[in-house]
């Protein structure tokens, strides 16, 4: 508990200047404009107290609770709402808490691991710091899936240690149960390669019987995982393929140099040099040369067995010899979309960990130098000043090849700690040592940071619980509300993912859960293969996408083009960043030319109207025509027809009629029922596996 404590500390030291009181910098990318407003949107609507099941905000609507990203039902996700339940929105701060909390998780779970691979209590920290708090974990702070997913790591391969040497299956829970929070942290990648290695972890720990002890653990983390697996292979199967393997890793095998030098591409953020485009941090810290260094020396080739298994193998899928691999792999569905070769990097870090610690307990054990205190102290504490100066203006680093100077240092710098003869006083430099290093070359860089705080910066916005859209004046923005069943358009390639914040719709978007079907109807101007550009007076496209708002910079040439033009009017005042203009023929979302509509309810998951007509005929709704849409007329249920390509569309009888369209996802109150099932069952193996181990170990006598 000591050890856990004291780390929760050092963490929260690590990433101080993330973290209140001493905020100055922010996560950035995809934390920012995706995974914010993602989790904002679903913030916003259990506080309204409903399930968001549908996501009206982008591509004319797309399932919210299939959107494995959004995480609804990952735990600690909960947290998050939780101590924002008196806000109407998300502080940013908060979800860049839960990814430093997953730093910590990442780091104690890699430690307990790593504790029954040692025989000190230092090989395993440092260890674990090499894969929590250094490499592909800082480098990929932008993606909140991919830090909460692979934080289980450890925890699964734990499991698999318990049920090797207890030879009892039983253990194998927490292995389904790390598999399962992975998936759930919402990204897929990331769970393929935990999978993957630990199936070649178990094989080589207990050979076939590990081969099918980890299926089916594997097929457990997915019955527990069904609440959300279910209702995202309902969307995924209309996504269009994607082909995400057989690209490799960028810069062939001088990639993998990375490992060992902290800063070759300079990633300051004072200089303007980013590099090459396969720049990377990888660094595994100054710990692995001298780890490596000893395991040559002493050649422990079985208790480096599973982690050169797992390491050989992975390498084998990232590099694809023979190009085999790449004819195979996108043809199997599914896991064609979700087999990356960038995301295994997280496996060969986690095994990095493994065989670093392993290293460290073998010098440690063997090596008989021997040196005064005073020496590594003074020298540590020198160089740590001189690392922190240069990190607190900027951190302006060697870089190139230069970079590996000052890497032979912080090596030679842990070497002499470890050769302290006083164990408290070796443990104490060895820690300080690897802290400074790892802090300077990886917290408040160009990759992972920018200056600042949303939340401060962003006080009044919506996105945090104010009032007000950044940009937008506030009796415009007050109209756009007023008007949510009209669409709003950018006039560039815009993702529009910012617009969950603030409650507005578009029929551009960024998600990759984008269905084919609606490729088709929007047909040309497709930039990428998320991304659309439309000109901004483009009237058929308007009427056809129901969009009555186009925003557009003070001062450019689309502002230019639509003043000009009578079909389009500025919305006043105007002396905001985004000048909005109005398309004045705009017609809403819903059709019905043979007669009379209003529009009676208006909510995420629900619409409701009022609809006369002499004769009866189509009435069409311009929302993405998905599984889980029905509608009704007069409370009888009608058939649903998808029509232009995405859109629904029923037939209502002359009269006066009430109309509903409603969505219920279909997969998710069915796989909600086989999640609790599982979980009930994953209750009792474990259960069963205590008592069991409590029977045959019997009562532990008190030490002597």
């Amino acid at each position: 508990m000591r050890t856990v404590l004291i780390s929760a500390i050092a963490v929260y030291l690590f990433f101080y200047e993330y973290l209140p009181p001493f905020k100055r910098v922010h996560f950035i990318a995809d934390m920012v404009g995706y995974h914010y407003p993602l989790l904002n949107y679903g913030f916003q609507r259990l506080r309204e107290g409903r399930l968001p099941e549908w996501d009206p905000t982008i591509y004319c609507g797309l399932s919210y609770v299939g959107n494995i990203q959004a995480a609804l039902f990952y735990p600690l996700n909960w947290l998050v709402f939780y101590v924002n339940k008196h806000r109407t929105g998300l502080r940013f701060y908060t979800i860049e808490a839960l990814e430093i909390v997953h730093y910590w998780i990442a780091f104690v779970l890699a430690w307990r691991w790593l504790r029954r691979h040692t025989q000190g209590e230092l090989p395993a920290l440092l260890g674990a710091s090499s894969f929590a708090l250094t490499g592909y974990l800082i480098a990929e702070s932008q993606h909140l899936g991919v830090v909460c997913g692979a934080a289980w790591y450890p925890l699964g391969f734990a499991a698999i240690d318990d049920a090797a040497d207890r030879k009892d299956w039983r253990c194998l829970w927490r292995l389904a149960l790390a598999l399962a929070l992975c998936l759930l942290a919402g990204y897929p990648a990331t769970w393929v390669a935990f999978s993957y290695a630990a199936i070649w972890y178990a094989i080589a720990r207990q050979g076939l019987k590990g081969l099918v002890h980890g299926l089916a653990a594997i097929l457990a983390a997915c019955l527990l995982s069904m609440v959300q697996l279910a209702p995202t292979l309902e969307v995924a199967s209309l996504k269009s393929p994607e082909a995400t393997y057989g690209a490799g890793l960028p810069g062939g095998w001088f990639f993998y140099t990375g490992y060992f030098t902290p800063n070759y591409y300079d990633q300051s953020g004072k200089t303007a040099r980013y590099g090459e485009g396969h720049e990377q941090y990888n660094y595994l810290g100054a710990a692995a040369p001298i780890a490596l260094a000893a395991l040559i020396w002493r050649r422990p080739w079985r208790r480096l067995f599973p982690a050169a298994v797992v390491l050989v193998a992975t390498l084998w899928l990232i590099t694809d010899p023979g190009k085999m691999l790449v004819r195979i792999i996108p043809k199997l569905p599914l896991l064609g979309e979700a087999c990356r070769e960038w995301n295994f990097m997280a496996v060969l870090s986690v095994m990095a960990a493994l065989v670093v610690a392993i290293g460290l307990d073998e010098f440690l054990k063997h090596h008989r130098w021997r040196v005064a205190w005073w020496l590594p102290a003074g020298l540590i504490a020198a160089w740590s000043a001189r690392q922190g100066l240069i990190w607190l203006h900027g951190g302006d680093f060697a870089s190139g090849w230069a970079t590996l100077a000052e890497a032979l240092i912080h090596s030679l710098l842990l070497g002499l700690a470890l050769c302290v003869s006083r164990p408290r006083l070796r443990f104490v430099l060895a820690l300080v040592a690897v802290f400074v290093e790892l802090k300077v070359y990886g917290t408040s860089r160009r990759f992972n940071s920018d200056p600042g705080s949303v939340d401060l910066d962003l006080a009044k916005d919506r996105r945090t619980g104010g009032r007000e859209m950044t940009g937008v004046d506030n009796l415009v923005y007050a109209e756009l509300m007023r008007n949510t069943h009209y669409r709003v358009l950018f006039p560039d390639a815009s993702p529009a993912t910012d617009l969950r914040h603030y409650g507005l719709r578009s029929p551009q978007g960024f998600d990759p859960f984008l269905p084919r079907h609606y490729i088709e109807a929007v047909g040309e101007g497709w930039v990428s293969n998320r991304l659309f550009r439309v000109a901004v007076d483009n009237t058929r496209f308007h009427d056809d996408f129901a969009v009555r708002y186009i925003f557009t910079v003070n001062g450019s040439q689309e502002a230019g083009a639509l003043g000009r033009d009578p079909r389009f009017r500025r919305l006043e005042p105007s002396e905001s960043f985004f000048q909005v203009y109005e398309y004045r023929n705009a017609k809403p979302v819903w059709r019905f030319e043979p007669g009379k509509v209003e529009c009676l309810g208006w909510e995420p998951e629900r619409r409701l109207f009022q609809v006369q007509s002499a004769q009866g005929g189509p009435f069409l709704l311009l929302e993405q025509n998905l599984p889980g849409w029905r509608a009704s007329v007069d409370g009888v249920d009608v058939p649903v027809r998808r029509v232009r390509h995405a859109f629904q569309q029923i037939e209502v009888p002359a009269g006066e009629h009430r109309v509903e369209f409603r969505y219920r996802s279909p997969g998710l109150r069915f796989g909600a029922g086989i999640s609790l099932v599982s979980l009930l069952g994953l209750l009792a193996v474990a259960r069963a596996g205590s008592c069991w181990r409590r029977r045959t170990q019997g009562p532990q006598r008190p030490s002597t």
